[in-house]
């Protein structure tokens, strides 16, 4: 069923000029006509007569929820099972997908501006992703009018299907589009994976996913995110270019696969192998497990967590974290190990990734205690973290009880109020390059502890540690145990205890370097170089 809603413009040019005497811009009102009445809805054009739309008044039009953040300076709204938050000045908005969880940031090309208690967003920007996320057309003509519509089919998916043709030097692939699309990006990897992101694109991607490999092409994936399509090829090992354009005849993408000559596939060849050889000792140096960075948590002034029989978690930490280190010395042969803190001293959570960065770590592991606010809780187990939002509350709860501990740095505020959620998605998406090989150390530690420790498995999770922030390499962060339970804080504060957690360590450690270094000799993790 076609729903149609007609804003239509009306000026208060003389009004609106009095009331805004002191400002560049000026307000227009329209009345947004719905099922259940009309609704006036706010906007204001700048100087250069771009129109801005008051989201306050537009997401309240349709009976959507909107929650505003005035310590914050951000305005949030549900709209289609997508959680929005817009911020302030700032181009970035998070969507939060409710079913998964997930989070991604969409760029508009202005920024969010606050005036007078309501958010103004530019309708160049802010249309596309109403689009986008609700499938609803929305627009505005010349004279003010403003259209709201339930998709045809033809609009829901504005790339209708992929075709593929063989040619005499490659193959031609087709990006059938319904209309115009957004910008176009490509990138041809030496393993011959073809990927090609078109912002803003929306496709039916189990019939994109259905496309039947042909010519060059060797198999179709499609990936639907809120901001983009993400179209992946695979294609034959022989391809070498793939130039990208425009259709004149169509809105089309036409994306050329050039594939190689008899004679250039052998001289390719030759050259291949040549450049092996010479690099291929080089990079297993380079990559090669041989600094291991061991950070006790807390210390001096910070004393962590405390246990039901008055424990001190930056103890226990310090304790294990030089036990496992003086293990990995005595038997595993050329790996340094390097502390960023052995004796009991503060030290700042960005200074301890700094250190591992500056001693060219390969592994970095932070070492903690857990505990929970009453004391004594049956509350138990070992985890292991990686570095990524956390999925669960009482992740989150983890990750706040730990990067706490900032209120004790000077200048704190300065230094870390610029990690905002939207800046935290953007620092977690850079450590990706490492989150293959922390997922692996995470494994082999937590089996090795499973198997050898009196302290139940709690599995391996994922929160935002700022001490795993900018480390540039694997790293995990390991909570050893509880100290709020009796049973787990007699095994954390005993010699006997703490020898089997760092032996236990130590075994995960050896499993994950023979696994990792076999992995640089066999030369799959070809990512890393």
């Amino acid at each position: 069923m076609r729903l149609t809603c007609i804003l239509k413009a009306v000026l208060f040019s003389l009004a609106l000029s009095l009331g805004h005497a002191q400002s560049s811009d000026h307000k227009t009102f329209f009345p947004f006509r719905l099922a259940s009445g009309d609704t006036t809805i706010v906007s204001r054009r700048d100087s250069a007569g771009s129109q801005f739309i008051s989201l306050n008044d537009f997401l309240k039009s349709l009976h959507l929820p909107v929650f505003i953040n005035d310590s914050t300076r951000k305005l949030e709204s549900l709209i289609a099972n997508q959680f929005i938050r817009f911020t302030d000045r700032n181009p970035f908005v998070v969507i939060t997908d409710r079913t998964t969880n997930t989070s991604v940031l969409y760029q508009m090309s202005g920024s969010v501006m606050l005036k007078n208690g309501e958010y103004f967003v530019s309708a160049a920007s802010f249309i596309p992703l109403y689009e986008r996320i609700t499938e609803q057309h929305l627009s505005i003509d010349s004279m003010g009018t403003m259209m709201l519509e339930e998709p045809s089919r033809t609009f829901k998916y504005s790339v209708a299907g992929i075709q593929i043709e063989k040619k005499i030097n490659g193959s031609l692939i087709t990006i059938q589009a319904n209309k115009k699309l957004g910008d176009v990006e490509s990138w041809l990897k030496p393993d011959g994976w073809l990927f090609v992101t078109i912002m803003g694109g929306k496709a039916d991607t189990a019939s994109i996913n259905a496309t039947k490999p042909f010519g060059a092409v060797r198999k179709v994936l499609a990936f639907q995110s809120p901001a983009s399509l993400q179209l992946t090829f695979h294609v034959n090992p022989d391809v070498v270019q793939a130039e990208t354009a425009n259709d004149p005849a169509s809105n089309n993408i036409l994306i050329s696969l050039r594939i190689l000559s008899i004679s250039e596939k052998e001289e390719l060849k030759k050259k291949k192998q040549e450049i092996k050889k010479q690099q291929l000792s080089t990079r297993r140096d380079r990559w090669k497990l041989d600094v291991i960075v061991i950070d006790a948590g807390h210390g001096g002034k910070d004393p962590g967590c405390i246990g039901v029989l008055g424990t001190r978690e930056k103890n226990i930490a310090l304790d294990v974290a030089l036990k496992l280190g003086s293990l990995i010395e005595s038997n595993l042969r050329g790996v340094k190990v390097v502390y960023t803190r052995s004796s009991d001293k503060f030290v700042e959570l960005y200074r301890r990734t700094q250190i591992a960065n500056e001693a060219g770590g390969k592994l970095f592991i932070s070492i903690h205690c857990n505990s929970v606010a009453h004391k004594p809780s049956p509350m138990n187990g070992f985890e292991i973290y990686l570095l990524r939002p956390g999925r669960t509350e009482d992740a989150v709860n983890v990750a706040s009880r730990e990067n706490a501990v900032i209120q004790l740095e000077e200048g704190y505020q300065e230094r870390y109020q610029n990690l905002t959620e939207e800046k935290f998605i953007i620092v977690t998406m850079a450590q990706s390059a490492y989150m293959k090989q922390s997922e692996q150390f995470a494994e082999s530690a937590a089996g090795s502890m499973a198997k050898r420790l009196r302290i139940r498995n709690s599995g391996v999770k994922q929160a935002g540690f700022y001490v795993l922030v900018g480390a540039s390499m694997p790293n995990v962060l390991v909570e050893l145990g509880y100290l709020s339970n009796r049973n787990e804080e007699q095994i954390l504060r005993t010699e006997n205890g703490q020898d089997r957690i760092a032996d236990a360590l130590f075994r995960g450690v050896k499993e994950y370097k023979l696994k990792y270094e076999k992995s640089l000799q066999e030369g799959i993790d070809d990512h890393l170089f």
